[in-house]
């Protein structure tokens, strides 16, 4: 396939235009450069990257393709491949080519446990596009898995809705070991699991969930989400060190009271990690019915930047965390359209479940809980992070019957 793609491209009567300005198109326009292939232009969706400038190509937006190029070919290397294909034919563009088998056979060595993001950048690619390529694949690129409501901070704006647990709890290992199995059984392979809470690590059980997430063939990939507030013990190191697992700290300064701890524990059993820094966050925390029209909340959802973040919750898979942690607290009313119960006793067929979650993971406009979200796009209204709150914050709850 690569051959064919490489040959498609070098006899290519008209401009190509590269999809993705970040670190896989970046890698895609060296090769192109390497090879003699022309790129003409350079598109994305991102606002915080449209306008600036890309190996010499000012990056326009994904959705004005067609006014700069009528008539392009689009080499796409972006992850989120569905949404652009879907942007290019609402301009009635359909000639265009999935990166990722293009990048197959470069090299991926990783010489520092603070983790090589190229290296996983690419792998994602290739997986996602080879399984977008082949949609008899029921293929899940990332998802989070909720092992707890508890978290060391109390973060007003919280975007995912912890401020607002009042009595946090842990769900039990048996239940989070039963959904990953039931999840694993179900599909053909999980690119990245996302251990969240809440804290992972104030999950006591935690070393249980993520020794059975390394041992499924089908998940590549586990992220443990943590806030730099408690150090892992010296015996569950091995754990973390296995190349599967990648163990991701958010520094909030004074707030991560043994950051510092933590960072000497990392290196001294070299752990992979990567640390973050934030500025700021997006306002996108409150929980409030809106009433709008559809078509805005087809807006709404359009624009999200967390729609694709699949999120486990107790056995209810939904398309972002807002979705599944208001569902957690009812504080919104319960909406089974909004959500798949993968441990749904009723769905005795494997296919009919594959079915459902195949079309619930790519075809929906929105969600009925998008009306009570006050929308995550990429770019919108900032607030200063990690500010905290002395008490749960009040809001409106459906009780379940």
């Amino acid at each position: 396939m690569r051959t064919a793609i490489l040959e498609r491209l070098r006899t290519a009567r008209k401009p190509i235009v590269l999809s993705g300005a970040g670190i896989v198109g970046e890698q895609l326009i060296g090769l192109c450069r390497d090879l003699g292939i022309p790129i003409a232009g350079v598109c994305d969706g991102s606002v915080r990257v449209i306008g600036t400038d890309f190996f010499g190509h000012t990056v326009i937006p994904t959705a004005e393709v067609a006014r700069h190029f009528p008539d392009p070919l689009v080499l796409i290397s972006v992850a989120a491949i569905r949404d652009v294909v879907d942007l290019l034919a609402a301009q009635g563009i359909d000639d265009w080519v999935a990166a990722g088998p293009l990048l197959e056979g470069i090299d991926l060595a990783q010489e520092d446990t603070e983790i090589d993001f190229v290296k996983f950048s690419i792998e994602s690619c290739i997986t996602i596009h080879r399984a977008f390529l082949d949609p008899a694949q029921l293929f899940l690129r990332s998802v989070d898995l909720i092992i707890t409501e508890r978290c060391s901070l109390k973060c007003k704006d919280c975007s995912n809705l912890m401020q607002y647990y009042e009595q946090p709890r842990n769900m039990t290992v048996e239940e989070i070991l039963h959904s990953i199995q039931t999840l694993c059984a179900l599909a053909d392979e999980i690119m990245e699991v996302r251990i969240i809470g809440g804290d992972a690590f104030m999950h006591k059980q935690w070393p249980e969930v993520v020794g059975q997430l390394v041992g499924e063939a089908k998940i590549k990939r586990i992220a443990i989400y943590t806030n730099g507030a408690i150090v892992p013990k010296d015996e569950q190191a091995a754990l973390l060190q296995h190349p599967k697992v990648l163990l991701v700290v958010t520094d909030y300064g004074q707030l991560s009271r043994n950051m510092g701890p933590l960072r000497a524990w990392l290196a001294q059993h070299d752990v992979a990690h990567r640390i973050l820094t934030v500025d700021s966050w997006l306002d996108c925390a409150s929980i409030e019915k809106h009433n709008r029209p559809r078509a805005d909340n087809v807006a709404v959802y359009q624009e999200c930047c967390a729609k694709n973040m699949l999120t486990l919750s107790s056995g209810k898979l939904f398309r972002c965390p807002f979705a599944a942690n208001a569902d957690r607290l009812e504080a919104v009313p319960d909406l089974p359209g909004d959500y798949v119960n993968i441990l749904d006793a009723d769905l005795s067929s494997r296919d009919e479940m594959r079915r459902r979650i195949g079309h619930y993971t790519t075809d929906l406009e929105f969600l009925e809980i998008c009306d009570y979200c006050a929308g995550r796009p990429l770019a919108g209204k900032e607030v200063p992070p990690a500010v905290q709150t002395s008490k749960p914050l009040h809001y409106i709850k459906y009780p379940r019957t």
